[in-house]
């Protein structure tokens, strides 16, 4: 007896995680993904997809305006100088360009960009912030950003507009 045909060898698998999509983004893989029945559980974060211009931000207000108790937005972060009347924290967190870039590149932001010379961008920890006053998160946004939210601790409910 060789041994070569009386053990099992062990299969080393490398995982995907989603903040080293990057490199999964280069690759032009075409990817099945079965589809089971699972049982009902609860949802923290609500994402609505769909073309620009169908009333996805509609349908996240009046989401958001009719039950506050129930679901709410995360509150985006920016570059830019606040204008009159806008607090820090209600509108809008205001950061500088360096901390952005920093907690950029630490993977800190779910989705990001820039407009009119600011940065603007949604940061995970405000959507975790949103999951632990039971709440469930309402978010607007582009297809790339389910990479990262399909997650345990994210448990997004995808709707197609």
């Amino acid at each position: 007896n060789c041994g070569v045909f009386g053990r099992k060898r062990k299969v080393m698998r490398d995982k995907y995680l989603a903040k080293h999509n990057a490199v999964f983004d280069q690759l032009d893989l075409v990817t099945y993904e079965e589809v089971i029945r699972l049982p009902e559980f609860h949802r923290k974060t609500l994402v609505l997809l769909g073309a620009h211009g169908v009333g996805r931000r509609h349908i996240k207000n009046t989401l958001i305006t009719s039950q506050p108790k129930h679901f709410a937005y995360p509150i985006p972060h920016t570059t830019r100088l606040p204008k009159k009347d806008e607090e820090n924290g209600k509108n809008y967190y205001f950061v500088t360009h360096e901390e952005m870039m920093r907690d950029i590149a630490n993977n800190e932001y779910l989705e990001y960009g820039t407009h009119d010379d600011a940065m603007y961008g949604t940061k995970l920890e405000t959507i975790r912030n949103i999951n632990r006053q039971s709440l469930m998160g309402v978010l607007d946004v582009e297809p790339q950003a389910l990479k990262v939210l399909r997650t345990a601790e994210f448990a997004p409910y995808v709707v197609f507009i």
